[in-house]
Order: C-alpha cells, then structure tokens, then sequence
C-alpha cells in the first residue's frame, strides 16, 4: 500500500495470514472453473468408496475413509454453496441496513442481486467473484468514509455465537 493511498492512514498492515488468505482465495476460483467444467460421475452402487492403489485417508474420528473424487467434488460443491450462500446473506443483511445511509453503497446492491442469480443457477464461479466484487466495492467506498461499519458488523448482530 503507498503512503499516497486515502486509506493508507487508517488500514492495518496486511497480516501474513491475510496475504495467505487471498492467495488462497484467488487459487480457489480456477478450482471452482474445474469443478464446474467436469461433469459429476457418480458412483456404482455396492461401490461406496473408491480406493486409489490401497491409500486410505484418516478423519477426525479416526476412521479411514477412502480417497473418492466423486465425493470431494461434492463435498466441494457443497463447501462453496455454504460459503457463498453465507456470503450473500451477510452482505443482504448489510446493504439492506447501510444503503440508504452512505452514499455509494446502493452501487452494490446489482452486483449482489446478479451474485443471487448466479448461485441460484449453480454457477459457483461467476457467484463467487461477483461476491469478491461487492466486497472489493465496499472497502473501496470505505476507504473514503471509515465511518461506513464493515460488512461482518451486519452478520455479527445477525448470526448465532460459533463457541
């Protein structure tokens, strides 16, 4: 970040594991692309579990489950549904309260609207970045006014203590 930038000032130092974060986040989209691209080869019945050359994962339990491409393409799919489903309810929940109040924020209603539309049609990529988007948007606009609550604020006050 340049000592020119508006938010320069107020912004913490990216932290290591937030670098991390967003790297990982920018790898997870071609991951997506694949995932979407391919198509979804169920298994044979009486045939739960594939065994890829006799190697076994462990779980937290213990147990060994084998490897199954079929399953992890689900297990994904389903990961990415919940994080994206999350996702939209947050920044709904946000925008839904802080539109009306800060100027620039409305900009991001279609953006989220479109997301809605793409992760009701199961297009986890295009949802995806469509999300990453509207948060981009709202730093953007926050950097000009840090009075505008980040978008955890909404889903703090909204969702249930994970403890």
């Amino acid at each position: 970040m340049s000592a020119s930038s508006p938010s320069a000032a107020t912004a913490p130092q990216s932290s290591p594991d937030i670098q991390q974060l967003v790297g990982l986040l920018g790898s997870l989209m071609p991951l997506l692309l694949r995932f979407q691209s391919q198509t979804f080869q169920p298994q044979t019945p009486g045939q739960p579990f594939q065994t890829m050359h006799g190697n076994f994962q462990s779980n937290q339990q213990g147990n060994f489950v084998a490897p199954n491409p079929a399953l992890d393409r689900q297990a994904a799919e389903n990961l990415i549904g919940d994080m994206i489903a999350e996702s939209l309810r947050t920044l709904s929940a946000y925008l839904e309260t802080n539109a009306a109040l800060h100027a620039g924020l409305e900009s991001c209603v279609p953006i989220v609207t479109q997301a809605a539309h793409r992760f009701a049609a199961r297009d986890y990529a295009q949802a995806f970045n469509l999300i990453w988007l509207t948060y981009r948007a709202i730093e953007t606009i926050r950097a000009a006014d840090p009075r505008i609550p980040p978008p955890r604020a909404a889903s703090d006050q909204t969702s249930s203590s994970i403890h």
